[in-house]
């Protein structure tokens, strides 16, 4: 079973230590740097740092931005350890995102940005009903409708 949890002191070494294939380093940022990035804008209130839980194991990492006033929920890193690949990790867990995002009160839309050339999550978004919705100098930016119930 997948769960993401919200990274604490007991996952916090499980995150960090997660690292991918040496040809996927170009599309992920290290999870330190998310980390980071996360405490950097804790005072907003707006962006959450997940681990991956494969039942008691960290397989990967998730950060969460969340802009309201925009009614946008973002999945601003997504990353599956190397070791953990494979295994539908990235399927379940993406879609415990989707499901987060269509319960979100105010959100409407799912929004994830990927670099260019990252086929593995190209295949993942598209496979979820995500279409292209622009394209930055490096990055491709995928949506997807959450209407959901909102208040």
């Amino acid at each position: 079973m997948i769960a993401l949890k919200p990274v604490d002191e007991i996952s916090y070494q499980a995150v960090l230590d997660l690292t991918v294939a040496e040809e996927d380093k170009g599309f992920v940022a290290p999870n330190v740097r998310s980390l980071a990035d996360a405490w950097l804008y804790r005072m907003n209130g707006d962006v959450f740092p997940y681990a991956i839980w494969a039942d008691e194991q960290v397989v990967g990492f998730a950060l969460i931005d969340i802009d309201e006033d925009i009614q946008q929920y973002m999945l601003w890193r997504f990353m599956i350890g190397q070791e953990f690949q494979g295994k539908g990790y990235g399927q379940a867990a993406l879609e415990v995102v989707i499901d987060q995002a269509r319960a979100h009160p105010v959100c409407d839309h799912l929004i994830v940005a990927y670099v260019k050339g990252n086929q593995k999550m190209a295949h993942l978004l598209e496979k979820n009903g995500f279409v292209l919705d622009s394209e930055e100098e490096r990055e491709l930016v995928f949506r997807l409708e959450t209407p959901g119930v909102k208040l």
